[in-house]
């Protein structure tokens, strides 16, 4: 169903103990057009909505934006690059901060495309950017679906790629940040999500979300 302006489908995944919904999600895309959403630091109009897609076919269009901010959820998405690509997941972003620094960027990545073979453990697929590497890479290659399930709940911060647990962070622990990044434990905790148009095309579907409590 709608839900007041936004293009939201809501659905709930109901497990049988005593009739209790354990989980709810909303879909922030309903594969046909991208109500709901700004760009953040680009252009709306570089992001298309094509067959059940959103598709950034260049870089200029900066960060689709979620209309709500967010602070305890799960979000999921499928995204898939082309061979050198570049983009990400902006979580918890203030609306005048940048993702990376203000708020929390989870890297997505060609990660062996030979342009990046120098880039630093904290910069490659599934990183919690500036901070944290990941523990392994599971990405597969550019042209292929990849899904990324980023957990927020307090401090804590986890990300999966392929459904393998790549990344954990507990952000009051979290200190030292590169450059002239906010150390992770004075970012806030509330903020809109983003998806990022960086590279070469970038394709996205399936995305949803689910508050926490």
């Amino acid at each position: 169903m709608k839900r007041y302006g936004w293009a939201l489908l809501s659905f709930t995944a109901v497990l049988a103990v005593g009739g209790v919904a354990a989980e709810k999600f909303e879909t922030l895309y309903d594969g046909k057009e991208l109500k709901g959403w700004w760009a953040k630091d680009g252009q709306l109009e570089l992001w298309k909505s094509e067959n059940g897609v959103i598709v950034t076919p260049m870089s200029g269009g900066g960060w689709l934006t979620t209309e709500k901010e967010y602070g305890d959820f799960v979000f999921q998405a499928d995204w898939k690059i082309v061979s050198g690509g570049n983009s990400g997941v902006g979580i918890r972003f203030p609306k005048d901060g940048r993702p990376w620094i203000e708020g929390v960027e989870i890297q997505l990545l060609d990660d062996d495309a030979p342009m990046h073979k120098n880039l630093k453990p904290y910069q490659y697929t599934g990183s919690v950017y500036g901070i944290s590497p990941p523990t392994k890479r599971v990405a597969k290659a550019p042209g292929e679906w990849n899904r990324v399930e980023i957990r927020c709940q307090g401090p804590l911060i986890e990300v999966k790629i392929n459904d393998v647990l790549v990344n954990r962070v507990n952000a009051d622990e979290a200190t030292k940040a590169e450059g002239d990044a906010k150390p992770l434990s004075q970012r806030v905790r509330k903020g809109y999500i983003g998806l990022q148009a960086y590279g070469p095309r970038t394709e996205f579907r399936n995305i949803r979300i689910r508050e926490l409590k």
